[in-house]
C-alpha cells in the first residue's frame, strides 16, 4: 500500500490506477460526470479539488479510502496539511 501524505502523491496513484484500467482522462471522467479538465487537476495533484469531485472520481475508478495512524518513518519530511 502507497502512503499518501500530499495532494501530489494522491494525483500520481490514481493517475496509476486509471492507466492500470486502460482508462483515459476522459473516460474516467464519463462514468461520473467529472470533466477531463478536472481529472487532468486531481491527477496533478493540484489542492483546490472540491472533495465531492475527488470521492466521485476514485468511484469512478473502483476506489475507496481507508485512513491509518501516520508511521515514524526515517528521514520523512512532515507535510505542512
Amino acid at each position: 500500500m502507497i502512503p499518501i501524505t500530499s495532494p501530489q502523491t494522491l494525483g500520481n496513484t490514481l493517475r496509476q490506477h486509471r492507466k492500470a484500467q486502460a482508462l483515459t482522462q476522459s473516460q474516467a471522467g464519463e462514468k461520473f460526470g467529472i470533466p477531463q479538465k478536472t481529472i487532468s487537476r486531481i491527477e496533478a495533484g493540484v489542492a483546490s479539488v472540491r472533495l465531492e469531485t475527488l470521492f466521485r472520481y476514485m468511484a469512478a475508478l473502483g476506489l475507496e479510502l481507508h485512513l491509518a495512524p501516520r508511521e515514524a518513518r526515517a528521514n520523512q519530511v512532515e507535510e505542512p496539511w
